[in-house]
C-alpha cells in the first residue's frame, strides 16, 4: 500500500515538480527530499537544535517569536546547507527541555482537535470558518489543514498590525486578512472599509483575535456620538453602539440570510427572501436580566494557601480587623482574562442599574465566604401585575434616543429560586428568577404578533378555517410564553417540556390567567410527543430550543408527528438553519413560508430567528 507523502510546501515549486513524479511515493524518497525543503511552519516551534535561537527566550518560544519571513529564510538557508550538516542536525539529540515542550505541544493540539470534534457534533462549524474560506480561498484553507497548522501561533500576543477591515462576521467582529494573505484576524468594534491599528490578543483555529488600538480611517457607517456606554470598546457585551439602529437591523437581516445559505444545506430556490428584522421599541434600558461575574481576589487565594488572612495589599491582617479586598465585578475585558468592574450597563433596565451597586457591595462584604469566583444575578421583576401599564408596549412609541421613557413599577430580584413576575400584553407569568424567560419585554408583543400572523395565514387554508379546528403543540415550552399568549387562537394547546419545574410553573400560569384550553405535559427525550394525539393536518408546533438547537432524534420525532405548520424560534440562527435543513431533508413536503429575524438584543450582534414551515401535500 502506498504511504501517504508528507506535506510539501507549495512555495518550493521545483521540489513539488520532483515530488509529482514519484510513482508510487514512498517514505524513503520523500525523506530524502525533505533535506532540501524549507523548515515547515509547524506550531511546535521548538527546533532549537536545527535553527538559530535567541538566548533570551525559552526554546518553546523561539521559533514562534520569528516573523514568517524569518522562518522562511531559515528554511531556505537550511536547504542550501550541505547534506552532512543536515544529517548531523537531524540526528542531534533533543534536550530534555525540548522533549517536554514537544510533548506538551502535542498534547495541546490533540486536546484542541478533540474539542473541535465535540463542537462539530453539538453545533456544527463556526460561522467564521465560512468567512475565512471566502477571504483566503478554499485552496489556502485546505493547505493549512493538510499541513496541520490550523492552530499555529501565527502572531505573538501583543504584535501590532495595520489592517484593512473587509467584512463583519456573525458575531459582529471586523475581519481582516493578514499582510501575508495567509491568515485572518478578527477585530471587535471595527467596521468594513476601515483601516485600523490592532494588537493581537489570542490565536484561534484558522484565525487570530485582536483588539483595536486606533482607527486610522473611519467607515461612513461609524458614528461615535451614538455610543452611550463608557465601557464600549473594552467590554465585549455590545458590538454595534456606534452604528445607526436602522443599519443594525439590516446587518442582522444579513446574518440570518447567510446562516440559512451556509448551514441549511438547501438549494437557494427553497429559501425565501429573508424579511426585514423586527425592531425593538426599546434600544437601551431593555434588558431585564444581567449576570455580572467576579473572580476571587488573588490576595485572598494566596492567603488561603498559606493559612494567613491578608489585606488588600497582601499583608497579614492585624488583629481582628476585617481585611478589605478589591473585587472587580462586571464583564470580561476584550483581549484579556481580566474582569472589568462596571458601575452601570446602559442596555439593562433602570431598575437593574439602580440595584447593581448594592448587589456588588454585598459580594464585597461577604467575599471570604466564596471558595471561587461566581456570577451574580439581577432580574427585573414587576412588583404587582396591576402596576403594569398594558398600553405602554402597544401605543407608546420609543423616544428619539431609542427607549420607552415611562418606567414600570419593578424591583430587582437576586435570588435564583425566588419568583419573578412578568406580563406580556394581558398575559401574566411567574417563573423562578434563575430560569429562562425572554429578556426584552418591549419587543415581545411584536414577536408574538408575527408568530400569530404566520400560523393563521396558511397558503392552503381557506379564510373560513376556524381556530377551533386547530391545535397547538409548544415544545420547549418553558413557563408557557407561546402556549398561553396564543391560546385564544386554538381549540386546544399542549405544552411539552422535559423540565418538571417548568411544567409546574406553566400550569400555574395557565391558572393565573384563567386559561382552560391549555395543558402541560412532562415529556422525555426518547418520545417527547408520545402523549400528543392531535390530527396532524390541523396541528401547529412551535419550538424554541436552547442555543445548541435540536438533536436528530427530536427532528425524527417531529417529522413522525407530521404537523401542518412548524414555527421555529431560535436564539442561534445557525443551528436553526441546520435543523430546518435536516427537517426538510427528512420530509420534502415541508416548505419554508418565511424567515425573519427579531432584534431582542439591540446594540449587540445577537439576533433571534423565526422560521415558519408548512407541510404541503403533493
Amino acid at each position: 500500500m502506498p504511504i501517504r507523502p508528507l506535506p510539501i510546501y507549495r512555495q518550493v515549486t521545483s521540489v513539488i515538480t520532483r515530488a509529482r513524479h514519484l510513482s508510487p511515493p514512498n517514505f524513503i524518497q520523500l525523506f530524502a527530499l525533505s533535506s532540501i525543503l524549507p523548515q515547515p511552519r509547524i506550531p511546535l516551534a521548538i527546533m532549537s537544535t536545527a535553527v538559530p535561537s535567541s538566548p533570551e527566550l525559552p526554546p518553546a518560544k523561539r521559533a514562534r517569536s520569528r516573523s514568517p519571513e524569518q522562518r522562511s529564510e531559515s528554511g531556505i538557508n537550511g536547504a542550501a546547507s550541505t547534506s552532512s550538516t543536515s544529517v548531523a542536525a537531524a540526528s542531534a539529540p533533543l534536550s530534555a527541555q525540548d522533549k517536554q515542550a514537544r510533548k506538551a505541544e502535542a498534547r495541546r493540539l490533540r486536546q484542541k482537535r478533540k474539542d473541535y470534534a465535540k463542537q462539530l457534533t453539538k453545533t456544527g462549524r463556526e460561522p467564521i470558518e465560512f468567512d475565512i474560506e471566502d477571504l483566503l480561498g478554499v485552496r489556502k484553507v485546505t493547505d493549512i489543514l493538510s499541513e496541520g497548522i490550523e492552530y499555529q501561533h501565527k502572531f505573538e500576543r501583543g504584535t501590532r498590525l495595520t489592517l484593512h477591515i473587509e467584512r463583519l462576521d456573525a458575531h459582529g467582529d471586523g475581519l481582516a486578512v493578514a499582510p501575508e494573505r495567509d491568515w485572518v484576524i478578527a477585530v471587535p468594534h471595527t467596521l468594513p472599509g476601515e483601516k485600523v491599528t490592532a494588537e493581537i490578543t489570542a490565536n484561534e483555529r484558522l484565525y487570530s483575535k485582536a483588539k483595536v488600538v486606533e482607527v486610522l480611517e473611519d467607515s461612513a457607517t461609524r458614528n461615535n456620538e451614538l455610543v452611550r456606554c463608557k465601557y464600549f470598546g473594552d467590554c465585549g457585551g455590545c458590538q454595534y453602539q456606534m452604528i445607526d439602529y436602522a443599519q443594525q437591523l439590516e446587518i442582522k437581516r444579513g446574518v440570518v440570510e447567510r446562516a440559512f445559505a451556509r448551514f441549511s444545506g438547501l438549494d437557494s430556490a427553497l429559501l425565501p427572501k429573508v424579511l426585514p428584522t423586527i425592531a425593538s421599541p426599546s434600544q437601551y434600558n431593555y434588558r431585564t436580566k444581567l449576570t455580572p461575574h467576579f473572580e476571587l481576589p488573588y490576595e485572598l487565594r494566596r492567603g488561603r494557601r498559606s493559612g494567613i488572612r491578608n489585606d488588600a495589599n497582601g499583608n497579614g491582617a492585624p488583629g481582628d480587623d476585617k481585611p478589605q479586598y478589591s473585587v472587580p465585578i462586571g464583564f470580561d475585558c476584550i483581549g484579556t482574562k481580566r474582569v472589568m468592574d462596571i458601575e452601570e450597563c446602559p442596555i439593562a433596565t433602570r431598575t437593574i442599574n439602580k440595584g447593581l451597586p448594592s448587589a456588588k457591595q454585598k459580594v464585597v462584604d461577604t467575599i471570604e465566604s466564596f471558595k471561587n469566583g461566581a456570577t451574580i444575578l439581577l432580574r427585573d421583576s414587576l412588583r404587582t401585575y396591576d402596576s403594569f401599564a398594558e398600553d405602554l408596549l402597544v401605543t407608546q412609541a420609543p423616544s428619539a434616543n431609542g427607549q420607552v421613557e415611562k418606567d414600570l413599577d419593578t424591583e430587582v430580584v437576586t435570588d435564583h429560586k425566588a419568583t419573578v413576575k412578568e406580563r406580556v400584553l394581558t398575559t401574566k407569568f411567574e417563573s423562578p428568577a434563575g430560569t429562562f424567560f425572554q429578556n426584552n419585554r418591549s419587543i415581545l408583543p411584536s414577536l408574538l404578533d408575527y408568530v400569530r400572523d404566520a400560523i393563521t395565514t396558511s397558503s392552503t387554508a381557506t379564510s373560513d378555517d376556524a381556530a377551533q379546528d386547530q391545535y397547538l403543540v409548544d415544545a420547549y415550552c418553558g413557563s408557557g410564553l407561546f402556549s398561553l399568549c396564543l391560546a385564544t387562537l386554538f381549540r386546544e394547546v399542549s405544552g411539552v417540556e422535559i423540565s418538571s419545574e417548568s411544567i409546574k410553573y406553566a400550569t400555574k400560569n395557565a391558572e393565573l390567567n384563567g386559561i382552560t384550553n391549555a395543558k402541560f405535559l412532562a415529556g422525555n427525550a426518547e418520545d417527547i410527543f408520545a402523549k400528543i394525539e392531535y390530527p396532524a393536518d390541523k396541528t401547529t408546533v412551535i419550538i424554541d430550543p436552547p442555543r445548541r438547537g435540536c438533536d436528530e432524534e427530536f427532528i425524527r420525532q417531529l417529522v413522525n408527528l407530521g404537523p401542518k405548520h412548524i414555527v421555529y424560534v431560535s436564539c442561534n440562527v445557525h443551528t436553526q438553519a441546520r435543523d430546518v435543513g435536516q427537517l426538510i431533508d427528512r420530509d420534502a413536503r415541508y416548505k419554508i413560508k418565511s424567515i425573519r429575524g427579531a432584534d431582542l438584543f439591540p446594540q449587540t450582534h445577537h439576533v433571534e430567528g423565526v422560521a415558519v414551515l408548512e407541510r404541503q401535500e403533493a
